[in-house]
């Protein structure tokens, strides 16, 4: 299957400029036939889903990413049991989430 190209989504000049949904090497397990979902922007935030090769859902994971510089890094990770683990910390009680 093709990349789904959801078209220009920033005017950056620098790395991939489209939204994208694809399909992509399994991280966990490279040598594998199965495929990560991987919904991405550009020189952002990727979404990837993880099937870590399970005959069942309990080893499924969703892999948060961004790029720190040219460096990709993992900022959370939630399994099928809900657990959200994040890097970094994490800061309650705030007001404004708006954009």
């Amino acid at each position: 299957m093709a990349d789904i190209d959801l078209g220009l989504a920033t005017d950056w000049t620098e790395g991939d400029t489209h939204g994208r949904i694809k399909l992509r090497q399994n991280q966990v397990y490279p040598t594998s036939p199965k495929k990560d979902v991987l919904i991405s922007s550009p020189v952002s935030i990727e979404l990837s889903v993880n099937t870590n090769c399970s005959t069942s859902q309990e080893a499924d994971k969703i892999y948060f990413t961004t790029h720190h510089g040219s460096t990709k890094k993992i900022i959370a990770v939630l399994d099928s049991d809900g657990n959200l683990h994040i890097a970094g910390r994490l800061i309650t009680d705030q007001k404004d989430l708006s954009y």
